[in-house]
């Protein structure tokens, strides 16, 4: 599992990446503040993720796990955390089997991803 852990998190931020976009551009969900904020997490990790899978550089865990804590604290913020920051429809619009919104994909794909980074760090 180590050996593939940082193209599996690539894979896992290229869609986000895709889902993202997806939500925006085609079915018309504007971002508020908050997903914004996710994305600014989420568009870098994606294109840096690429790079370090590309060259197996375990020592970006570092790195990659900043962005994608921050944007997973944000996605969470925005799950458990009624605020009028958010124009309501990435909340409640409900993406994946009719449950789970825009955030809660969000959060859980950015769990995902810092879990596969704690993954394939360099071990001593």
């Amino acid at each position: 599992m180590r050996k593939y852990a940082l193209y599996l998190a690539w894979i896992f931020a290229l869609l986000g990446v895709l889902l993202s976009v997806f939500s925006s551009e085609i079915l018309r969900i504007e971002p508020c503040r908050l997903c914004w904020y996710q994305r600014c997490a989420l568009f870098p990790l994606a294109i840096l993720l690429g790079f370090a899978a590309y060259r197996n550089d375990r020592t970006f865990f570092r790195y990659g796990m900043v962005l994608a804590g921050l944007g997973c604290i944000v996605a969470l913020m925005q799950v458990f955390i009624p605020t009028q920051i958010c124009g309501g429809g990435c909340v409640e619009k409900r993406m994946l089997v009719g449950v789970l919104t825009l955030p809660m994909i969000s959060s859980l794909g950015f769990a995902a991803i810092f879990g596969l980074l704690w993954v394939s760090r360099e071990v001593p």
